[in-house]
């Protein structure tokens, strides 16, 4: 007797020893592969780029500013007149710069003979004039290491001070012997050689 039902041997396509049976796609789930993305479909979202532990592309890294000098510890022939004052003289050089730092409070004549006086008792003098420098780069914000400045000061005292002069200068100040504190311009009274940034109107700063 002849069945109308198809043999289902038949319905499964014979495959051979140690090879994965072929598996027909059906019309319910076409094997079609998703599109690539495209470079405008990426930029039209809203999203922020992904980074993976690189920079964005022209965004320079932000970084902090560095306190410098601004002029070398070696740099004492740039100013002829004043390294040989201080090498003859030094007390001369630190009553200038003692006097800067504390805003007039004292003469430089003043400064200088308490200087001298302990250089001729003590023979210590430059531990003084580094405590000044201690000082400075407080109020300068430069690099602000007790033990090198002391060491700077111990080492090599005339170059130190002649250092300390000129970044007076570059913040303003008239040196020149004889000028003192009342005789510097209002400005640099006001904020003592500190650079303050511009305001504009409506309370912003540049």
């Amino acid at each position: 007797m002849n069945s109308s039902v198809p043999n289902e041997k038949e319905k499964t396509p014979q495959t051979t020893t140690g090879q994965a049976p072929m598996v027909l796609p059906s019309d319910s789930q076409p094997a079609t592969n998703p599109p690539p993305a495209s470079d405008s479909d990426s930029s039209k979202g809203g999203g922020a780029p992904q980074q993976s532990g690189q920079y964005v592309v022209g965004v320079p890294p932000q970084q902090g500013e560095i306190p410098t000098w601004s002029t070398g510890l070696f740099e004492c022939f740039d100013d002829l007149p004043t390294l040989v004052i201080t090498a003859f003289a030094p007390c001369v050089t630190y009553g200038q710069i003692a006097e800067m730092i504390d805003r007039g409070q004292q003469t430089c004549f003043v400064y200088a003979a308490l200087y001298a006086g302990i250089m001729y008792l003590t023979g210590c003098g430059c531990l003084l004039s580094a405590y000044y420098r201690i000082k400075m780069t407080q109020i300068y914000n430069l690099p602000n290491d007790p033990i090198i400045n002391i060491l700077v000061h111990l080492i090599c005292e005339p170059c130190a001070l002649c250092q300390e002069y000129r970044e007076l200068q570059a913040h303003g100040f008239n040196m020149q012997l004889g000028v003192g504190w009342r005789n510097q311009s209002p400005e640099i009274q006001q904020s003592g050689g500190v650079m303050v940034p511009p305001t504009v109107p409506g309370g912003m700063s540049r």
